[in-house]
């Protein structure tokens, strides 16, 4: 019997593959890191909820047993992948589990020094079936990491210039990771998922003010005065250069292409920017 442990379970990706395997009556642990808040998020879900953290050793055993499957995400706060990561991808090794689904980055296979690249090799060097998705900008990132600027500021406060970039919803990645984690067709495979346009930030604006029924502005600050406004704001200062360095390569074009993959794994058009605001108004809206 197949049963996929889902890592970052009650985040904006797995939350919703959590949700989309159980809809295909695949068994599901849910990692998480605090089991009593894990099992009131999954009050109303089938998921077996499951301690783990990737710097406890201790969580490894439990959370692994009779697991096949894994899907991976890389908690952001983590940056030293043979450190953080490693030791839970050799005892997922020595446990038996055999296919890994690991939410990578758009373009790593061309940027040797982000943390996902080696966390690729590892996968492979394993011996693992893999399957990587390598996405664009979540969409859903706007109304977490950006939210505040949008609903008290009511600005798209990113140094991405006037590139463009090719956001993808999270549901769609979600959508696509149940795919590969229950079809034999997508082994040792890599997958560029983006939405069928790619957009400037002008243009995010606009669709959110006219969604909205209000003005946001794309303010488009400096790389350093980014960094420094959200290392101001509490964000930690490794999370803070990786957006930094994120952004610069946005903004040096390297966000523009779009793929048709998501939508020949998903059998449908991935989400629009337009459907994902109007389905997140609520997030933008001061109550």
């Amino acid at each position: 019997m197949t049963k996929i442990l889902v890592t970052g379970s009650t985040g904006n990706i797995g939350s919703y593959v959590v949700d989309q395997l159980l809809q295909k009556e695949v068994t599901v642990k849910a990692a998480v890191r605090d089991v009593k808040k894990g099992k009131q998020f999954f009050s109303n879900s089938h998921a077996e909820v499951t301690a783990f953290d990737f710097l406890r050793p201790q969580t490894y055993k439990q959370a692994l047993e009779d697991v096949t499957k894994i899907f991976l995400m890389r908690p952001p706060h983590l940056s030293s992948p043979e450190k953080d990561m490693l030791p839970f991808l050799e005892s997922a090794k020595a446990a038996g589990v055999e296919h890994i689904v690991f939410v990578s980055l758009f373009g790593v296979e061309k940027n040797p020094f982000v943390p996902h690249r080696k966390i690729e090799s590892f996968i492979r060097d394993l011996g693992f079936n893999y399957t990587f998705l390598r996405p664009g900008f979540f969409m859903q990132n706007l109304n977490t990491t950006h939210r505040k600027d949008l609903l008290y500021r009511g600005e798209l406060f990113i140094p991405a210039g006037n590139a463009k970039t090719n956001f993808i919803d999270t549901r769609d990645i979600a959508a696509c990771a149940a795919v590969c984690l229950t079809d034999h067709g997508y082994i040792n495979k890599a997958y560029t998922l983006t939405g069928n346009e790619a957009i400037t930030y002008y243009q995010a604006a606009s669709i959110m003010s006219d969604v909205l029924h209000r003005d946001i502005i794309y303010t488009n600050p400096g790389l350093l005065e980014f960094r420094k406004a959200f290392i101001k704001r509490g964000t930690p200062k490794t999370f803070a250069n990786v957006m930094m360095m994120l952004y610069l390569m946005t903004k040096l074009g390297t966000a523009e292409k779009v793929t048709d993959e998501a939508e020949k794994l998903l059998g449908r058009k991935p989400i629009t920017f337009r459907q994902y605001v109007e389905d997140h108004a609520e997030f933008f809206e001061r109550r």
